[in-house]
Formats: structure tokens, sequence, C-alpha cells
């Protein structure tokens, strides 16, 4: 795989403003957008997943909204086979294919260009152990060609992205998402079951709805665990760090300033030095 292919990725922690980045470096460098997030690919889930579409505007994006949430389950080996092929399209067209995500596991295999070993896994069944890899049969995903990534992370400090997961919760639970699951489950006719395994909003709210517990028992049990989740995803990229992968984080998505990363980037130029790792940040025990 000689030949490489120019991509910037957007990421970071939940509710930092990641959708928002993307679309300005999209418009601004000639842009579409492929979505590394591993729920918004379900169609009819859009305020649990944050898929902020009127943000998007004239970007075309990828990779939402191509699954089925009662009949399909999408998972990593289906991300790295769409992805690539997303990613193949737009370059063809003259395009800059802007990743954005904060899927983590997705998009350090895709950087990676890891091969999926052994062919693809049977669907998961309740209680019965799960088959092994063949890892002599041939491999389930081999990435066509190699990326040459610039990846950018927005960063907030823990307080604020606290601050702005219940405010972004609670906007969104005004927009009806709510409602949201329950046509998933009385229309679309998702399980409750598979519902829950969508994870936290889905899981949550589903709960909610069989009564197993209030309203407000809800929101603060959510609310806990996207804080929980938001910790979960500042490790990943710690780790993404750590195996030697760049990141050029962002305060508040503006300094260092994104576009002049991504004119240098594009122009073959000696990007700047990075003065900030997330993976060597000792936050210390919560007081």
């Amino acid at each position: 795989m000689s030949e490489k292919v120019k991509i910037v990725a957007v990421s970071g922690p939940t509710a930092t403003g990641k959708t928002a980045l993307a679309v300005k470096l999209a418009a601004l460098f000639d842009g579409e957008i492929v979505s590394v997030d591993s729920r918004q690919v379900y169609r009819y889930m859009d305020l649990g997943t944050g898929k902020d579409l009127e943000e998007y505007g004239e970007i075309p994006y990828h990779l939402i909204d191509i699954a089925d949430p009662a009949s399909e389950t999408y998972n990593l080996s289906c991300f790295c086979r769409d992805a690539f092929a997303a990613i193949d399209d737009i370059r063809k067209r003259n395009k800059l294919p802007v990743l954005c995500g904060g899927t983590a596991l997705y998009l350090d295999a895709l950087l990676k260009g890891y091969r999926l070993p052994g062919g693809q896994l049977p669907e998961r069944e309740k209680g019965v152990a799960r088959s092994k890899a063949d890892y002599e049969a041939e491999p389930s995903f081999t990435p066509p060609f190699e990326l040459d990534p610039l990846v950018i992370g927005v960063l907030f400090d823990r307080k604020t992205v606290r601050e702005r997961i219940e405010k972004r919760l609670d906007a969104r639970f005004e927009a009806g998402m709510v409602e949201e699951v329950r046509k998933l489950h009385d229309i679309q006719k998702v399980p409750y079951e598979k519902l829950e395994f969508f994870g936290l909003e889905y899981r949550e709210i589903a709960q909610y709805l069989q009564e197993k517990c209030s309203f407000e028992e809800m929101r603060q049990s959510l609310l806990d665990k996207i804080r929980q989740f938001a910790k979960r995803q500042d490790i990943f990229f710690r780790k993404i760090e750590r195996s030697g992968q760049d990141i050029y984080w962002c305060r508040e998505g503006k300094e260092p300033d994104p576009v002049a990363l991504v004119k240098q980037f594009l122009a073959g130029a000696q990007l700047p030095e990075i003065t900030f790792r997330l993976a060597d940040v000792d936050y210390g025990k919560k007081k």
C-alpha cells in the first residue's frame, strides 16, 4: 500500500462541538464529512446520537442513516469497509475527506489501517458463548490504501465538559428525545432489548418507558453515565497518543488555529510542534 490519502479527522470527547468544527473545515477546504460514530449509522436515531444534521447545511456527509436499527447490527468491520469506501469516493472527486466523530475505537482502527483477522464473527446470541476468530481464515477487511491524517481534537476542561453535557442533555429532552425512543419501539419495532444494546440514551430511556424508573431517576442516571463515557473517551484518546498518533488538541476548537493547521497540512508544510498531549496530563484524584 504505497499510496497515501490525506484526510483531516476532528474528534474529542462528547459535547465538545466536533460537528461544528468539522463542517467549518469542510466548507473552507472543499471537503465532505465521514461520520466516525457507532450509532449515527442507524436511521431514526437522531436526538439520542446527536446527529445535528441541521449543522451540515450544504456539506455532503457519509455513514449516517445507512443501517436499520431493528434488523441490522453495525460493527467495526462494517465501519472500516464503509469508511475506506467513502474516503475513496471523496478523494476521487478531488474533495477533502473530513472525518468527524467521537467513537475512538473506530477512529483508531481506521488510522492504523487495522486488518480484522479471522473473518467475520457471527452475531452475538444471548446466553450463547461467542465463537472465537479463526486466525487462519482470510481477514474480513484489508485497507485498500494508507491514510495520511491530520488529527484535530476539540478540548475543553473537564468541568466545562460536564456542564456542556448537562445542558445538551436537557435540550435534547426538550426536543423530544423520549418520544424518539418511544417511536423506535412502537413504530420501527426495535425491541427494548435492542434499544438497551445501543447504550446510554437508548438504554436509560428504554428503562423509563418500561416503567422501571421515574423520569428524574432516568435523567440523573443518564447524566452520570454520559459523563463517565466522556472520561472513557478521554482515556482512549490518551491510548491513541501513546501508540504514536499525533493529535493537535485545540482549546475550545480555536487554539491552535485549526484552519491554519489544515492549510499547512494540505500544503505539505512542516506542522508546528505539539505542545500539549492529553496523555501527559495528570488529573489526580477527584476531591
